[in-house]
């Protein structure tokens, strides 16, 4: 979608701003702007969105004048960039909405009341069917699962997008919550014990797999303010080898 004028980075960055404010976001957090252009003077009509962002990305490469990324960049951009992170996972309708959303769940509670990351889902299915669902859904086939007798049908679901399995609390949180499954990415050594111990039944989709139902949400959200949007696919940052 393109428009012919068109719009400064500092009135974009505002407009976003209204729809994800930055004020959700957890403390020391690093969104917001990363660039030296000034964004009162830099002209954007096309943005891309990213997962992460890398040394190796170019932005004559990717065709935009500004990057829109979900994570935080680990050094200094060399190209204007606009990070909306742990505020899109907590605001209504972001990250976790769309994950939910997505795997067609419906969405009851927020799982984690402090911060409000995290959604706690209602469904109707039995554990077989809800991974083929999710392995189509989000097109992958690298699932991890903690096996600790699930019920016949599965109706209370948590998750999380992306990290929620390399914190033990929220492990915790799942097992309080009384949830038969609960599903996020980036399962340790150490959770994946202490859901054994708790008896919480687990599926990891990986980290990147359970974003990308909301980048495809932020790009919607950005082409609504009439700019083209294009989501830059990457992949999990690793190889897997196979012997």
């Amino acid at each position: 979608m393109k428009v012919e004028d068109k719009m400064l980075a500092s009135e974009l960055f505002l407009l976003l701003d209204e729809k994800v404010p930055p004020e959700l976001a957890l403390e020391n957090d690093r969104i917001g702007y990363f660039g030296d252009d000034d964004p009162d003077k830099l002209e954007v009509d096309k943005v891309q969105v990213l997962l992460d962002l890398l040394p190796c990305h170019d932005l004559s490469k990717l065709d935009a004048e500004l990057v829109i990324c979900h994570h935080p960049p680990l050094f200094k951009p060399r190209f204007p960039v606009f990070v909306i992170h742990s505020n899109w996972d907590i605001v209504k309708g972001g990250a976790n909405d769309a994950l939910a959303e997505h795997l067609g769940l419906r969405i009851r509670d927020v799982f984690d009341e402090n911060t409000g990351i995290g959604r706690i889902c209602w469904t109707s299915t039995n554990m077989g069917d809800f991974i083929k669902k999710l392995a189509s859904s989000l097109e992958t086939n690298h699932i991890k699962m903690i096996n600790n007798h699930p019920p016949e049908v599965i109706r209370k679901v948590a998750l999380v997008s992306g990290f929620g399995l390399n914190k033990p609390d929220y492990v915790g949180l799942a097992h309080k919550k009384k949830v038969d499954l609960f599903l996020s990415g980036d399962l340790t050594h150490q959770t994946a014990l202490l859901a054994k111990n708790l008896g919480v039944n687990v599926l990891d989709a990986t980290h990147y797999a359970t974003e990308i139902p909301g980048l495809v949400k932020l790009c919607k959200l950005v082409s609504e303010f009439g700019l083209e949007t294009e989501l830059v696919p990457d992949r999990v940052p690793w190889n897997t080898i196979k012997l």
